[in-house]
């Protein structure tokens, strides 16, 4: 699914789950905190690829402009080579070289951004936990250790599998308890919940059991993603989104 849906349909949840379990969970009212909580539960399993908006964020130069100064960087060297190496015996050689960068140009920007996010990402995972460690933040080690098991993950693999929910659940009890008095987890879990849940609906379907099972597990009836029947369940929910806010 995109992340708009997962979006929509985490916050849906959410909103429907605070009015039931809010006095259990110190939660008065659904307030801005719980939203944040929501939206990072829905989009947080896709920060196992590169592409998606919360994974994006760690890639701070795009494929194409890649792309853009890996051409202008062949381009250069072809004219510099014409220049001075035109009569010279490794001319051709140089050439072929040079000629299999312009063929391979898209392949070497996709390779040279997931190289820098992830690079990126792991930088960013350390530093985090540097931080909490220095400064005795503990709790920010779940966060750093996150961010560095997910480069790990494959697409739809642990990032989706019931143990990272479980996992990062337990995280952000312990990050909510130790800022304030209110437990967001159930939220968080909530709306990762339906994430997986709508990954499900689609034909890649979801590394549910991973580590224990590489299993791809789907529902009989499964969904296009970005499709017409995405699009209706995109709008159903925003739908009731607006209704449930009314009613609050």
């Amino acid at each position: 699914m995109l992340g708009r849906t997962h979006v929509t349909l985490g916050l849906m949840l959410s909103l429907l789950v605070v009015p039931i379990l809010g006095s259990s969970l110190t939660i008065g009212k659904f307030n801005l905190p719980a939203i944040i909580v929501s939206i990072i539960g829905a989009l947080l399993p896709d920060l196992d690829m590169g592409t998606s908006f919360l994974g994006a964020k760690f890639g701070f130069i795009k494929a194409k402009h890649i792309k853009k100064i890996w051409i202008a960087i062949l381009t250069l060297t072809s004219i510099v080579a014409i220049i001075f190496l035109k009569d010279t015996p490794v001319f051709y050689g140089i050439a072929f070289i040079i000629f299999l960068g312009f063929v391979f140009a898209d392949k070497f920007a996709r390779k040279g951004y997931y190289t820098i996010r992830n690079f990126v990402q792991s930088i960013v995972g350390i530093s985090i936990i540097l931080f909490s460690y220095y400064y005795q933040h503990y709790v920010l080690v779940f966060v750093g250790i996150i961010l560095i098991l997910l480069l790990f993950s494959k697409h739809r693999g642990l990032s989706h599998s019931i143990v990272f929910l479980i996992g990062s659940t337990f995280a952000v009890r312990k990050i909510s308890l130790f800022y304030g008095d209110v437990d967001y987890s159930i939220i968080f879990a909530v709306s990762m919940g339906s994430h997986l849940l709508g990954d499900m609906l689609t034909k890649s379907g979801i590394g549910l059991w991973v580590p224990f099972n590489s299993k791809r597990i789907k529902f009989p009836y499964t969904i296009k993603t970005g499709g017409k029947v995405e699009k209706l369940i995109f709008i159903a929910a925003l739908f009731a989104i607006f209704n449930i806010l009314k009613g609050l």
